[in-house]
């Protein structure tokens, strides 16, 4: 069953294209790469698909819904959720508040109850917390959760991201970049995670230039070059496809 659909989706910055008429369909319950050299326009596509930019024209659906015209904080209540390329944390929160933050989408208690702090609030708190201490554990955090953010190692603050966008409960899960600036047993423990987030029911779209990663994690993968579609198939046909090659690494994908 397909979760999100994208067609012919157009979108340029000062007359300049950065994604031209591209098209694809994402499987419920799969992890979909998006490849491409530096300006390929992968980082747009996520943009595109979570709400901070808005097709010049172009269509998608989301779980047989249209996301035309909808800004993001909505599409993150369709379950749609994301990290960013630059790590986007409040790092002057705790680890543990961070994530409790990603809750906010699924309190359940009327607006006046923030101002009482009755009953309703503190039940609804204990709850957030102690979802958010699940995840923590998850993604390893749970010894640093009355860290500040800002005090986490890189790798760290990668993982905490994580932690936050799954916090929203999504069923669609963008991920850009996530393997950028991690060392080896980083990178083997995010993987870990994504194909974990998988089987827990959660699709997942990375854009990540690691392609060891990348063959490791995907079921499928669209290539982008120049903004255009170049490729789309399963990894063992994207590592064989020489347009691929010639567009990536100037001739050897791996």
């Amino acid at each position: 069953m397909t979760l999100l659909s994208a067609k012919g989706l157009h979108k340029s910055f000062g007359g300049v294209r950065a994604v031209r008429d591209i098209s694809c369909d994402i499987p419920e319950g799969t992890v979909f790469a998006i490849i491409g050299p530096n300006g390929a326009g992968k980082s747009t596509m996520l943009n595109l698909i979570s709400g901070v930019y808005q097709p010049e024209s172009g269509s998608l659906t989301f779980a047989g819904q249209t996301l035309a015209g909808l800004p993001a904080y909505r599409r993150v209540r369709l379950g749609i959720a994301r990290t960013f390329q630059k790590i986007r944390l409040f790092k002057q929160l705790s680890v543990l508040d961070n994530v409790v933050a990603g809750f906010h989408v699924h309190h359940d208690i009327p607006a006046w109850h923030y101002l009482l702090h009755g009953g309703a609030f503190r039940r609804d708190q204990a709850r957030c917390r102690a979802d958010a201490m699940e995840l923590l554990a998850f993604v390893g955090l749970a010894a640093r959760r009355e860290a500040l953010a800002g005090s986490l190692s890189y790798g760290e603050q990668r993982m905490l991201e994580f932690a936050r966008a799954l916090a929203t409960k999504p069923k669609l899960l963008l991920i850009d970049e996530p393997a950028a600036g991690l060392n080896a047993a980083e990178v083997d423990s995010l993987l870990d995670r994504i194909l974990t987030t998988r089987k827990q029911g959660v699709t997942v779209v990375v854009v990540e230039h690691n392609m060891e990663l990348v063959m490791n994690v995907a079921d499928r993968i669209l290539v982008m070059d120049y903004g255009q579609h170049l490729f789309e198939g399963a990894p063992a046909e994207v590592q064989k496809n020489p347009a691929v090659a010639s567009a990536y690494l100037g001739g050897e994908l791996m």
